[in-house]
């Protein structure tokens, strides 16, 4: 299993940022999204695909654990992560 580091910000409170995995060839197979910070909390986001229509860039993150009060959504192979409440520095992994 490939893991790919996505993201490595300081982030502000509620501060937003997009990750393109369409261009860099992330879409599919994706399996989880990990994030962590210094201090060593972490969140954790498992893939769930489109099973229906079987397409590659459909399907969404799902919350396993989340430490760190980060939101994720996924739009057709982009990702949005929204940090929680309070400056934070992230560092976000991809496994495929």
């Amino acid at each position: 299993m490939d893991t790919i580091i996505v993201l490595s910000k300081d982030f502000a409170a509620n501060e937003s940022a997009v990750v393109d995995l369409k261009s860099s060839g992330f879409v599919n197979p994706l399996r989880a999204l990990t994030f962590q910070n210094k201090t060593g909390q972490s969140a954790k986001f498992l893939w769930q695909g489109d099973t229906v229509y079987n397409r590659d860039k459909a399907g969404y993150f799902k919350e396993v654990n989340n430490d760190l009060g980060v939101k994720v959504s996924h739009y057709e192979g982009f990702i949005t992560i929204t940090n929680g409440g309070g400056e934070q520095y992230l560092e976000g992994e991809l496994k495929l």
